[in-house]
């Protein structure tokens, strides 16, 4: 049997395929046209780098993309050439007004200086004017004036007095000027650049008057202040010169104690009667920045001392310094007529008002280490004896009464005791009263100091400068007397 092939299929299949083929052939040929402009894109962009394609913005972009961002790019660089060119304009325009301002500045300063040139005239003529006017008053004044020569004085011519007699002026309308009568004499040998000189008059109202005398004895007794230059609120005496000065924060290190440092601690804040301290200081000692006081021999200083019972030392207040000089002269510093008398009793811890310094160890320690000295240990178990005791006599006393409390609320004491054991109890109560109140009044208060031997070493820090005046007229030592010499001068 022979098989017969479908014709439906025969002419089906083929034109399916050629249909195919056909839209194959078209669709590479649109693929072509649209990619050859990214082709171009794509080869101009082949020259950047990636550094360059990332400073635009367009790494790893599509070319759609690259294509937006740089017609983004391109507007905002339009619009900034816009505005740089309004500016530019601006700026055109501005300096040709300022081109136009500095033509004139010129011109301005000319006419300011003129005005002030013109009121500069001016104001010479009205000072001209001025002058002429009181040198014709001066003139008419000077007519006026009229010299008086004595007629007639008792005063006979020859003596030196010509000058007070003609010393007067008297003017015409009645007012005379007198000289002063504490005017210093002229001396004519002084002059002042090539000028003569002129009268000197005394000072005694300028420092030294009865404000500033007033002031100072407010000074020394009421804030217990002194003055440490001599003076005192006097006039300096013309004898007294300067040689020295220790000046402020100085120290006078190797110094010895003289005599014992002993000081009271302070109670309520108060130091009654401190104690007296010395301490002696070496001519070689006598040193400030390294500078040598040759012609001072030594010097002594004098303070208080008080007590601290805590730390176990003492504190020192320097108060005065004798300086004794190489001839024998001494110097006080204060002097004693400026110091404040007594040694201020009733003042606090610290006799800081009239300190013109303070004492050391050897290492700086303002406080120098001593021993405690108390009377507590009598004084307390005394009081408290006699105390007890008293109150022992009282109780006996009290046990031989019966005390009730009556309607009225008082209290009711009545003895049903024996009346001789009440009264040796009162008698033993009262007599050991006053022995307590004897020992208080002897002894006052509970006695609390700290102790430092004598001889110790000491350094003295100034707080206070200290001037060193060399007085000649000044006490010394020794003036060379004999009296065994005058005897024999007188025998002979």
């Amino acid at each position: 049997m022979k098989i017969r092939s479908n014709t439906l299929v025969k002419i089906f299949v083929p034109t399916i395929l050629a249909i195919a083929i056909v839209i194959g052939i078209k669709s590479c040929g649109q693929s072509d046209k649209s990619s050859s402009p990214n082709t171009n894109m794509d080869h101009s962009l082949k020259s950047l780098d990636a550094d360059e394609l990332k400073a635009l913005g367009i790494e790893g972009d599509t070319p759609e993309d690259t294509l937006r961002t740089l017609v983004g790019t391109l507007k905002d660089v339009r619009e900034r050439q816009n505005m740089l060119d309004e500016q530019n304009q601006k700026l055109i325009s501005e300096n040709e007004r300022l081109r136009t301002n500095s033509q004139n500045i010129s011109g301005q300063i000319d006419a300011a200086v003129n005005v002030v040139r013109e009121e500069a005239d001016k104001k010479q003529q009205v000072l001209q004017t001025e002058q002429q006017t009181l040198m014709k008053r001066l003139e008419s004044l000077g007519d006026s004036l009229s010299v008086n020569k004595p007629v007639s004085s008792d005063i006979p011519i020859g003596l030196g007095l010509d000058q007070q007699r003609e010393s007067s002026v008297t003017y015409k309308d009645g007012f005379m000027w007198v000289n002063p009568q504490d005017a210093e004499p002229v001396d004519p040998s002084k002059s002042i650049g090539g000028q003569p000189a002129k009268p000197t008059f005394p000072i005694s109202f300028l420092e030294d008057n009865e404000i500033t005398r007033q002031k100072a004895e407010l000074d020394r007794v009421a804030k217990n202040q002194r003055a440490i230059d001599g003076k005192g609120g006097q006039q300096e005496k013309d004898d007294i010169e300067p040689v020295y000065t220790l000046p402020e924060n100085s120290t006078l290190v190797g110094s010895q104690a003289m005599t014992a440092l002993l000081g009271r601690v302070p109670v309520d804040g108060k130091v009654t009667d401190p104690y007296p301290f010395k301490v002696v200081i070496g001519k070689d000692n006598l040193t400030t920045n390294g500078i040598d006081l040759p012609d001072i021999e030594g010097a002594v200083i004098s303070g208080t001392a008080t007590g601290d019972w805590t730390l176990s030392c003492v504190r020192g207040d320097v108060t005065s310094i004798t300086f004794v000089f190489a001839d024998g002269t001494v110097r006080t510093v204060p002097q004693s007529s400026n110091r404040s008398d007594g040694n201020n009793n009733g003042s606090n811890g610290r006799t800081s008002g009239g300190a013109i310094g303070w004492i050391s160890d050897e290492s700086g320690i303002p406080c120098i280490s001593g021993e405690r000295k108390t009377n507590a240990g009598t004084y307390l178990p005394t009081l408290f004896a006699l105390t007890a005791a008293a109150s022992a006599g009282d109780a006996f006393s009290q046990n031989q009464f019966t005390t009730q409390t009556n309607g009225n609320g008082g209290m009711t004491s009545a003895l049903t005791g024996e009346a001789g054991q009440a009264a040796l109890g009162r008698a033993i109560g009262g007599g050991f009263k006053d022995v307590a109140d004897w020992v208080k009044g002897r002894y006052g208060q509970t006695f609390d100091a700290v102790y430092v031997s004598p001889g110790k070493t000491v350094a003295v820090h100034i707080t206070r400068e200290i001037p060193i005046d060399y007085e000649g007229s000044g006490r010394k030592v020794n003036y060379g007397f004999s009296l065994t010499g005058d005897v024999e001068n007188g025998l002979d």
